[in-house]
């Protein structure tokens, strides 16, 4: 398929005319209307609607200009990533835990936007679980997430890097449980008890403190982290979180951590398959050199970035 034609459609739908596609292209208007028609002919499908007065595309012309767009797109990428010393360029699909919404992503935006502005950043926020599901079907270049991934580090199939760990509190409002001592699990097992989703790793070691116990506490599952700070802010119970979340609130007064049984840090690392495009590893990086700025700047009381050794490391 001849990419000259694609262009000739995708301009033509963007300006609604042959005679300014033609000027947009150095072409004539016989020369634009020959390329659609070669088109149309190749995929046996009428891309403009001729019976209209103003030009318009056909159904199928439109899902043609979206494909259309993308093949032109990869083509330019192509080009520019033969050049000598070209620099990492193209998309990027990042799929990130909430965690890191509340915390860096800001600061890895603002800096692939500046050291990498032809690397184009696709990102989905969702449940570890879900994420790691994707990952494993390819849907995603990056992982960013707090689930034990490294028996795919193990079998050759990604390379997995440590980023940071936040350590995991108790967190409620002053008044909601009894002070001047320890929390102990039988406090904990007459309030909600707050964390993330019921796939999440944090919500199965706030399960397991109470295995064997008579009394089952009520353990609220929540994708969002907003969600859990607003419930706990407003006396519902008690969360297992990392008080990064609640710093402000913290610092106000509106929220206090306690000392209780010990919950296991959330252990943030990042995923990508083995042999990727140099504009991955450009990313994955980046990253790094912003999580451990950002692990410089809060100090170790929030978040630390020797939490764990690399598994495995290109």
């Amino acid at each position: 398929m001849n990419t000259r034609f694609l262009e000739t459609l995708v301009m033509l739908d963007r300006l609604k005319s042959f005679r300014e596609t033609a000027q947009a292209l150095c072409a004539t208007q016989a020369a634009v209307s020959k390329r659609v028609e070669a088109l149309e002919e190749e995929l046996g499908v009428q891309l403009v609607d001729r019976s209209q007065r103003s030009l318009r595309l056909t159904r199928i012309g439109e899902q043609v200009v979206a494909q259309a767009e993308q093949i032109l797109a990869l083509e330019k990428q192509l080009k520019r990533s033969v050049q000598p010393d070209a620099p990492p360029s193209g998309r990027v699909r990042i799929g990130v835990i909430e965690t890191v919404v509340h915390t860096w992503l800001t600061p890895l935006i603002h800096l692939l936007s500046a050291r990498l502005p032809a690397v184009e950043p696709d990102i989905t926020v969702d449940t570890a679980h879900n994420l790691r599901e994707q990952f494993r079907q390819r849907k995603f270049d990056l992982l960013i997430q707090n689930d034990d991934v490294s028996e795919l580090a193990r079998s050759g199939e990604s390379v997995l890097l440590p980023l940071c760990s936040f350590p995991m509190r108790w967190v409620a409002r002053p008044t909601l449980l009894p002070h001047a001592r320890t929390l102990r699990l039988e406090d904990l097992e007459r309030v909600p008890l707050l964390t993330f989703s019921r796939t999440s790793g944090p919500r199965a070691h706030v399960k397991a403190l109470f295995a064997g116990r008579a009394a089952e506490p009520r353990v609220c599952s929540f994708p969002s982290v907003q969600s859990i700070i607003q419930l706990t802010k407003g006396g519902f119970g008690v969360a297992a979180i990392p008080p990064v979340f609640v710093r402000q609130e913290l610092a106000a007064g509106e929220l206090e951590v306690r000392d209780g049984p010990a919950l296991p840090p959330m252990a943030i690392s990042l995923a990508h398959a083995e042999g990727t495009a140099p504009a991955v590893q450009a990313v994955a990086r980046l990253t790094r050199t912003v999580v451990a700025d950002y692990c410089e700047e809060i100090g170790p009381r929030w978040v630390s970035t020797q939490a764990f050794e690399d598994v495995h490391s290109p």
